[in-house]
């Protein structure tokens, strides 16, 4: 494995800090009443709420619920569990979750560490986020072998697949 300057920890520190305030506002549009209890600082309501919404299959909740977990506002923080809402709505194509889980991957943050994944999930954020997640993508292939770089390309190219048929 290699190094490089930024390091894995604090690259996917500020990686998670920009995703989630790429899409504040995306994640926090709502119909149930969690970003009102958001904007009055009512965590723990507000998890309630956006919880109901992401159990029914909702991918901007499951997503903020993610989030929510991840940084432990309103809930006790839980990283498996966290990067378990992120996949559901990275399942669903949704932008934040599909960027969080590579990150994610990357960092071995609540899930085992993954560069093969972590380069496929966030070539899939890259190509549906028009390429913001290209040094992501980049610094992540800096850590794999030729043979894990062939590898993480085949996953990719499964996961575009996948998302083009959404």
């Amino acid at each position: 494995m290699q190094s490089n300057m930024f390091g894995r920890k604090g690259f996917c520190t500020g990686q998670v800090l920009l995703v989630l305030a790429l899409f504040s506002g995306q994640l926090f549009a709502d119909t149930s009443g969690g970003q009102a209890a958001i904007l009055k600082g009512d965590f723990p309501r507000a998890f309630k709420e956006f919880k109901t919404d992401a159990d029914k299959g909702i991918a901007h909740a499951q997503a903020v619920v993610g989030v929510m977990l991840h940084l432990g506002q309103g809930v006790k923080r839980n990283l498996p569990q966290a990067f378990s809402w992120y996949k559901k709505a990275a399942e669903q194509g949704y932008e934040a979750g599909v960027a969080n889980v590579g990150i994610m991957y990357y960092k071995g943050a609540g899930t085992p560490q993954d560069d093969v994944k972590a380069y496929a999930w966030l070539d899939l954020a890259s190509y549906i986020r028009g390429g913001r997640e290209h040094n992501a993508k980049a610094r992540a292939a800096s850590f794999l072998s030729p043979a894990q770089l062939k590898k993480a390309r085949q996953l990719a190219a499964s996961l575009r697949k996948k998302f083009d048929k959404k």
